[in-house]
């Protein structure tokens, strides 16, 4: 479509330089002739052009998915994470940490292969929970980073209730065997005037409360910033 848009437009502009430089007497044979020579010479060159451009476009595309997008699961990357929380560094919700239990037992009793297996699995399940606007984070490893965006601290902790319940009730299946999983989640709001990574800091410590309490199970740093509390405990 670009060769021929393209090659229309030239081909009337040549014509209509013939009307400007040439005497009527001799149109009948320039005017066929610049068609012909307009033709030969700018379909080729847009479409050779064209091709450049869309390849150009292909791989900046590309290369803007590999800075954003976590190769294995295709949810974001650490560096877009932060990237876009400090592009609104007013945002108000719930960070949640998020770590997929003994995943080193599933990676020396399955191998890497079906761990990698089991990070995307558990990637698919938190992006296909949340809602719209929230952000999804391969953190690293087998952790995630999800931010839930103008979620208050009930909100958040349902939420994270869901996630977890939705991971330990999908289990997948390898080789023939039903392999069950289980996350360990931490929460802790995020004011509008905190910075992201205190925000991850706290449910950081939640999670850790959540992994030293047994595991599979939500904690959530408390409003009041005192300690972490689970789900349900009284602050």
């Amino acid at each position: 479509m670009f060769s021929v848009v393209v090659t229309v437009i030239s081909m009337v502009c040549a014509v209509a330089l013939n009307y400007l430089i040439f005497p009527d007497a001799i149109l009948s044979r320039t005017v066929p002739g610049t068609i012909i020579i307009v033709t030969l010479v700018s379909f080729p060159t847009c479409v050779f052009v064209g091709a450049k451009i869309r390849e150009n476009v292909r791989l900046s595309e590309e290369l803007r998915r590999l800075v954003e997008r976590d190769r294995l699961t295709d949810v974001a990357t650490r560096d877009f994470f932060f990237t876009r929380m400090a592009q609104e560094p007013e945002a108000y919700g719930i960070s949640l940490m998020i770590d997929i239990d003994f995943f080193k037992r599933v990676n020396d009793t399955y191998g890497h292969l079906t761990g990698d297996r089991v990070i995307s699995h558990v990637a698919q399940l938190l992006q296909e929970t949340v809602r719209s606007n929230d952000i999804v984070c391969r953190f690293g490893g087998e952790e995630f980073v999800v931010f839930l965006a103008d979620a208050d601290h009930d909100v958040g902790a349902a939420m994270a209730e869901r996630l977890r319940a939705r991971v330990a009730n999908s289990p997948i299946d390898e080789a023939g065997t039903t392999l069950g999983v289980t996350v360990s989640i931490g929460g802790s709001l995020k004011a509008a005037t905190d910075h992201i990574e205190v925000a991850i800091q706290r449910a950081d410590d939640a999670l850790y409360r959540a992994k030293s309490g047994g595991r599979n199970q939500v904690r959530m740093f408390p409003v009041t910033g005192e300690r972490p509390v689970a789900v349900g405990e009284s602050a």
